[in-house]
C-alpha cells in the first residue's frame, strides 16, 4: 500500500467514526487530563467543535495548552490536505452552510492549492484552521485562524519558498483567504523577513486571524542557536530587545535542550510587530512520540513565574505515547506526543508559554505506514 492508499484508507475509517469533531474529542475526554483542559474550558471547547465536521480530524488534531494561566483552556489545531477524502468531505459539508463565510474561504483556498497551473499547488501542501477557544465568549464564533505550510510539516532545509516570488504567493493566498486586499507594503515587509533568515531558515508557515487585526504571521523555522536568531531578528528589522530573551534562549541551548528554533513575528503594512514568539524543538524529526527527548526544554520551563506546576507535570506524565482506544464505532489507534514548546513576548515581557501537541488517530492496521506518511 503506498501512502496516498494508506492516508485515503485512514480517512475512510475516521469519517465513519463520529459526525464532528466534537463527538470524537468526547471518546478521549478521559486521557486529556483535567488541569489542562477542563470546566469551562472543556465545556467551550465542546461547543465549539460539535459545530465542526469530522472531516476536520482525519488527519489528528492538535491543542494549544496554555502553561502560562491557571484556567484550564486549550486552542485547537485542525488541517486539511488538498486533494484528500476529507477536503472533499468539508467542501460537501460548506455547502450546505453558504452563511457561512470562513468555510467558503477555505473551499476556495483549497482548489487554488489543487489547480494544476497555480504556483500555490508547488509551495503549500497543507492547511491548518486554528479554532481560539475562550471560555468567556459568548455569541458568535470568531472566524478560525488560516496558515498554509510550504510542505507539510517541512524539516530544517527542506521548505519549498525558495525565492521572494514564492513567498508573494503564499502572501497572497492568505491575504485573499482572509477576506483582505493585497498590500504592496506589507509584502515588502514579508519579503524582508525572508531575506534576511539564516542559512539552512525556511518558511515554516504563513498565516492569518481574520477575527484579529490585519496582519500575517511568519515562522522562519531552522534556526540553530541564540546567536543565529538574534541576528536574524536584527536584520529583519524587528523592534524589539534581544536582551529580553536571549538569556533564556541560551540556557536552552546550554542543556543541549533544542535542536532548532522558530521565530513567529507578525508583518502588516506598517511594518514588524515588536511581539515575538520563539518555538522550541527537541529534534528535526517530526511527531514525536516519546517524552524523554522534551525533558531539558521541560526542566528549563521550571523557572518560578514562567508556568503553572501541576499543568507541565500533567504534560510531562500523560501526553506521550501510543495506545489503542475503544472508539464509539470500532478500535483506534492513537498516538500523542509533543509537537513544540512556544515562549511569547509583548514589549520586555514573558507573556504566554504554550505546548503545541498532536493526537493522531488511526485505525490499527493501518498505523505503521499511517505515523510514517502522517506528516506529509
Amino acid at each position: 500500500m503506498n501512502l496516498d492508499e494508506a492516508r485515503a484508507a485512514i480517512e475512510e475509517h475516521m469519517l465513519a467514526q463520529a459526525e464532528s469533531v466534537g463527538e470524537l474529542l468526547e471518546q478521549f475526554r478521559s486521557r486529556i487530563p483535567a488541569v489542562l483542559v477542563g470546566g469551562p474550558g472543556w465545556d467551550k471547547l465542546m461547543e465549539r467543535t460539535r459545530g465542526l465536521p469530522i472531516s476536520l480530524a482525519t488527519a489528528g488534531f492538535g491543542f494549544e495548552f496554555r502553561l502560562h494561566e491557571q484556567e484550564p483552556r486549550a486552542d485547537l489545531g485542525l488541517a486539511l490536505f488538498q486533494g484528500s477524502r476529507s477536503a472533499a468531505h468539508f467542501e460537501a459539508w460548506s455547502r450546505s452552510r453558504p452563511e457561512d463565510a470562513s468555510a467558503a474561504a477555505v473551499v476556495r483556498l483549497l482548489h487554488e492549492m489543487g489547480r494544476e497551473e497555480s504556483e500555490l499547488r508547488r509551495i503549500a501542501a497543507k492547511l491548518l484552521l486554528e479554532y481560539d477557544i475562550d471560555p468567556a465568549h459568548h455569541g458568535r464564533f470568531p472566524d478560525p485562524g488560516i496558515f498554509l505550510y510550504p510542505t507539510a510539516d517541512a524539516l530544517p532545509d527542506e521548505g519549498t519558498v525558495q525565492e521572494p516570488e514564492d513567498l508573494r504567493v503564499l502572501v497572497d493566498a492568505v491575504a485573499m483567504a482572509s477576506g483582505w486586499e493585497t498590500e504592496s507594503a506589507e509584502r515588502r515587509h514579508a519579503e524582508r523577513l525572508f531575506l534576511a533568515r539564516p542559512p539552512g531558515a525556511q518558511i515554516g508557515g504563513l498565516g492569518a486571524f481574520p477575527a484579529r487585526k490585519r496582519g500575517l504571521r511568519m515562522a522562519i523555522t531552522g534556526i540553530r542557536s541564540t546567536r543565529e536568531l538574534t541576528s536574524f531578528l536584527e536584520r529583519a528589522g524587528w523592534p524589539g530587545r534581544p536582551a529580553t530573551f536571549a538569556p533564556f534562549v541560551s540556557d536552552l541551548e546550554a542543556r543541549g535542550a533544542f535542536s532548532h528554533l522558530a521565530a513567529h513575528l507578525d508583518v502588516h503594512p506598517g511594518g514588524v510587530r515588536p511581539d515575538l514568539g520563539v518555538s522550541f524543538y527537541a529534534q528535526d524529526t517530526q511527531w514525536l512520540k516519546d517524552i524523554e527527548p522534551w525533558m531539558g526544554i521541560i526542566d528549563g520551563l521550571r523557572a518560578p513565574g514562567l508556568v503553572v506546576q501541576e499543568k507541565l507535570s500533567a504534560l510531562a506524565e500523560s501526553w506521550a505515547g501510543v495506545e489503542t482506544v475503544f472508539g464509539r464505532r470500532g478500535m483506534l489507534l492513537v498516538v500523542r506526543g509533543i509537537h513544540h514548546f512556544k515562549v511569547s513576548l509583548v514589549g520586555d515581557r514573558f507573556e504566554e508559554v504554550k505546548a503545541y501537541v498532536f493526537c493522531l488517530v488511526f485505525p490499527p492496521l493501518q498505523a505503521d505506514s499511517a505515523t510514517a506518511g502522517s506528516a506529509g
